[in-house]
């Protein structure tokens, strides 16, 4: 159906070169290196070197490199930072009694039943202060701060890049915080324990925040050797287990409450006054958390990524909450709001009010796509179905967590041992687990290979490179099984998601959530044809809701699908760095520089693709 992308000799050769480099650094080291320390003095405000201390420095883009990072500049107010510090020795209390939020005059929130002497101290004679504030962590979506108070204390600050609008960051903050509240307070899990919080930036700090518990130690993906051989030091398996088997253990507890709706985690008073009469969940015995939570619209990541044409009351009334007896309604929601955001775009285009210039044929096919999307929703499972075990468990609303990574995961020492602590809860939903895909650490879609000498022929003839390339395909398809296998003993009653079938048929809606660019739409638009293909026979069997498939492609669609995907896989081939969008670590981009390879184009970068083939021909 799809045809393999034809590119020149030249090409996949420099691509290849700097994949493999990217990946090679990925494995040595999983973390990206420190960025050089900036020193800002505390009490001085208009310090010249506090611009520095907020700036991006973990990575640089070869394409728009300073609007990238100044969309990346957490500025805060560090003498909020004291003043909210400051107050939560004021809040403290002696029982550690289990209360609601405490809303504060100065727009933050204390959660005071965690402010106790174990975990923030004792306020000194003097007053709190401020000592000494690093930044330690710059991810995906916001930046960490080690903030150590005037008794020793230290602290994590958390500050969201400006990304999202200020409706999506504030909706994600309250839900995340909820969601860590209730993994500790009704599930007991390891997760750190949260402070104080600002929602928006009407605030000390003057911007959104996270205050929380530190957590000393490594993080767990500094164990992670996903290409480990399964002979070496004949345990190969046994350090791959001892990164799945924490991550599987708290994914099977996530997934241990059904709640009463599809959507979000957030407490009681975050939610609209007609979400607040719903239990977020059946038979709470304990009357502090009886009414604590309630489930909410979605904080799910397509949500609201790249959403800053659309206006909070489009939004509002494309996330949810969904009632839990109508859970294809989820994979209808994602084409609504796709289709919303796509006719905006458009008539901004056609306004020459768009903040870009568009490609309005591209939109057009899109919304094609979308439409199409929309009308198999109610047909894409059926939820009573006979064929898949134990299908009702598969589409309770379950905690979702699209994060689920070694790299959130820090090993706190304790004792001679140590104990996984889980973080990162943001962008958590409540979603059926049919529709819910395996961790992208361990995710593999290419060819599977289960045996290198049965299912390779000639294996052991072919050369070192093909090999190489079969090696690693058997090691991604045996950590995949590797963690299905710990679903199956840890969830029996939900391992039917795994099944070929089911991945098959929630193939479009993973696509439509998991995108990160226009163009891939054609993502979904494969889905949705390759289950075009084989639909007579799951309609047979009573995977799915109608005999006929919802949609048609014509013959035409089909070719022009096939060759719109062609090219954009040569795109993608051709351009190193494009799974990370032009995204390069610092300590490589500065390497690179230094080598010859990334070189200035304008205010833009571009790679010398004959000073990378000549470097790599020498190595």
């Amino acid at each position: 159906m799809l045809r393999a992308a034809r590119l020149s000799a030249k090409t996949v050769a420099t691509a290849r070169s700097l994949t493999f480099k990217t990946f090679g650094l990925r494995l040595q080291s999983s973390i990206p290196s420190k960025p050089k320390e900036h020193f800002t003095r505390l009490t001085e405000e208009n310090d010249p070197q506090r611009d520095a201390f907020f700036r991006y420095t973990w990575g640089s883009w070869l394409q728009d490199d300073k609007a990238q990072k100044q969309k990346r500049v957490t500025r805060f107010s560090i003498e909020g930072t004291t003043a909210v510090v400051n107050g939560l020795y004021s809040a403290a209390t002696t029982g550690a009694k289990v209360l609601p939020p405490l809303k504060n005059l100065d727009n933050s929130v204390t959660l005071t039943h965690n402010l106790t002497e174990a975990l923030i101290g004792t306020k000194s004679d003097a007053g709190m202060q401020v000592q000494s504030m690093a930044s330690v962590h710059e991810g995906k979506h916001h930046r960490i701060y080690k903030v150590t108070a005037s008794n020793g204390r230290d602290f994590v600050l958390r500050i969201p890049y400006p990304l999202d609008t200020d409706f999506a960051t504030a909706m994600k903050i309250k839900s995340e915080v909820a969601t860590l509240d209730f993994l500790d307070l009704k599930l007991g899990l390891n997760v750190p324990k949260v402070f104080s919080y600002g929602a928006d930036a009407s605030n000390p700090l003057q911007t959104p925040y996270i205050l929380m518990e530190y957590l000393p130690g490594d993080l767990l993906m500094k164990q992670w050797a996903p290409l480990v051989s399964d002979a070496d030091a004949g345990e190969g398996k046994e350090i791959l287990k001892k990164v799945v088997d924490p991550l599987s253990e708290f994914q099977a507890k996530l997934l241990s409450v059904d709640f009463s709706k599809f959507g979000s985690l957030y407490f009681k008073d975050d939610v609209s006054v007609d979400l607040q009469k719903d239990a977020a969940y059946e038979g709470e015995t304990d009357t502090a958390l009886a009414d604590r939570w309630k489930v909410g619209p979605t904080v799910e990541r397509a949500y609201s990524k790249d959403r800053g044409h659309m206006t909070s009351s489009q939004l509002e009334g494309l996330l949810g909450p969904w009632d839990k007896s109508k859970p294809l309604e989820l994979v209808k929601s994602v084409s609504d709001l796709e289709l919303e955001s796509l006719r905006t775009r458009i008539g901004l285009s056609n306004a020459d009010s768009a903040n870009k210039v568009e490609d309005t044929e591209r939109l057009a096919r899109m919304v094609d796509t979308y439409t199409k999307l929309g009308a198999m929703a109610p047909q894409l499972f059926n939820t009573a179905s006979p064929a898949i075990p134990n299908v009702q468990d598969l589409f309770k609303p379950r905690f979702s967590h699209p994060d689920l990574d070694p790299m959130n995961v820090i090993m706190k020492p304790t004792g001679e041992t140590t104990t996984p602590y889980f973080v990162d809860f943001e962008n958590v939903s409540i979603k059926p687990f049919i529709l819910q895909n395996n961790p992208q650490f361990i995710i593999y879609e290419g060819p599977k290979i289960y045996d290198l000498e049965a299912d390779v022929e000639n294996y052991a003839q072919l050369d070192e490179a093909e090999q190489q390339q079969y090696d690693f395909m058997y090691h991604r398809t045996r950590n995949q099984h590797l963690w299905e296998a710990g679903l199956n003993e840890r969830a029996k009653h939900l391992i039917s998601s795994v099944a070929p079938p089911v991945k098959l048929l929630r193939s479009p809606y993973v696509q439509a959530v998991d995108r990160k660019g226009d163009q891939e739409y054609l993502y979904v638009e494969a889905a949705m044809i390759q289950l075009e293909q084989i639909w007579d026979m799951y309609a047979q069997n009573k995977l799915v809701n109608s005999d006929e498939f919802p949609v048609k492609f014509s013959s035409e669609e089909v070719e022009a699908h096939a060759a719109a995907l062609q090219a954009f896989q040569e795109e993608i081939v051709g351009t190193p760095f494009a799974a990370t969008k032009g995204w390069v670590p610092q300590d490589m981009f500065d390497r690179l520089r230094e080598q010859g390879i990334i070189v200035e184009d304008g205010e833009n970068f571009k790679l010398d693709v004959d000073k990378a083939l000549e470097e790599d021909s020498q190595e």
